[in-house]
């Protein structure tokens, strides 16, 4: 039980990342791919069914963690306490953007609130890059560790805008109408590519700073690595055969690689300590209902509302 609650956390972030991800990633094309106030309507109205949904497994990662690695969360909150108040702001200014953006019929209105929010999405994505490369340098690094675990928090960032990118234009490409398809399953296929070459030398990186150097974590992350990079390189050719499906479900593997890492880092530190045995036990009987009962919830809302935008889609933004 010990184990498992310390790999939940993960496998909840991981879906995070795979579920809000292409809400972030759709933000940050916003101007790219919807070129007129049509097409901002366009994406705008594909990511609005599953938004607030989407957000659930954050919330549940925030609740997870707290209740069954208490070290670490209070690691996490004390050592990188700015990092994560920044994180909470651009997070707010992001869906505020969302809310905002329609409500008054000015163009103006409208383009403001789209550069506002292309602008908080590159800037939410790199905020769990850098969130990403911190963790994985150790969470927070020990005294003289800083340099190395900001220099490791930039590479990521950079890995995590692009993944984000490719993984919100691979959605949009299956739920854009077909006019405007085709430009987001251009866009994924050429930045899949520069995701693909920069996560690798970022996976490598992460290769030579596994502390301690188990054979199981040393395996896991490059397993993860190679498995991520070579979904990246799959799903051009899975756009240019039409089977937006596969391209998505790569795409999410990638988005997903980088959170699973962070299981990975943590489940190795010997400082990531569990609850007490009566807690886990406790928590036991409520994650068995919750992850299943998570998963179906976004299931349930993939196969309602997943298909391509038209003139009866409903809008909620």
């Amino acid at each position: 039980m010990s184990l498992l609650c310390a790999i939940l956390p993960a496998l909840l972030f991981a879906g995070y990342f795979v579920a809000d991800g292409f809400d972030i990633g759709a933000g940050l094309l916003l101007r790219r791919l919807g070129r007129d106030e049509r097409g901002r309507r366009a994406v705008l109205t594909s990511i609005g069914p599953f938004f607030l949904g989407n957000e659930v497994w954050l919330v549940a990662v925030g609740g997870l963690l707290a209740a069954v690695l208490p070290l670490l969360k209070d690691r996490v909150l004390g050592g990188l306490y700015l990092l994560v108040v920044a994180g909470l702001l651009i997070w707010v200014v992001r869906d505020a953007a969302l809310w905002f953006r329609s409500r008054r019929p000015s163009a103006r209105w409208r383009r403001r609130w789209d550069g506002v929010l292309a602008g908080v999405s590159t800037l939410f994505a790199g905020f769990w890059g850098v969130l990403v490369g911190v963790l994985l340098a150790g969470a927070p690094p020990l005294a003289g560790r800083w340099v190395v675990a900001a220099g490791n928090g930039a590479l990521w960032a950079a890995v995590m805008v692009l993944l984000f990118a490719t993984h919100g234009a691979a959605f949009l490409a299956a739920r854009l109408p077909e006019d405007l398809a085709s430009r987001a399953a251009d866009t994924a296929a050429r930045l899949a590519g520069p995701a693909a070459t920069l996560l690798a030398p970022a996976v490598v990186v992460q290769l030579l700073m596994t502390v301690p150097r188990q054979a199981g974590p040393l395996v896991a992350t490059a397993l993860l690595g190679l498995l991520a990079v070579a979904a990246l390189r799959a799903a051009p050719r899975a756009l240019s055969k039409g089977r937006h499906g596969r391209a998505g479900a790569a795409s999410a593997f990638a988005v997903a690689a980088p959170a699973l890492l962070v299981g990975v880092r943590l489940a190795a530190d010997p400082a990531t300590a569990t609850a007490d045995p009566a807690t886990l036990s406790l928590l036991g009987g409520f994650l068995i209902v919750l992850v299943p009962l998570l998963g179906a919830m976004q299931w349930w809302m993939w196969r309602t509302f997943m298909g391509r935008v038209g003139a009866g889609t409903p809008v909620f933004f």
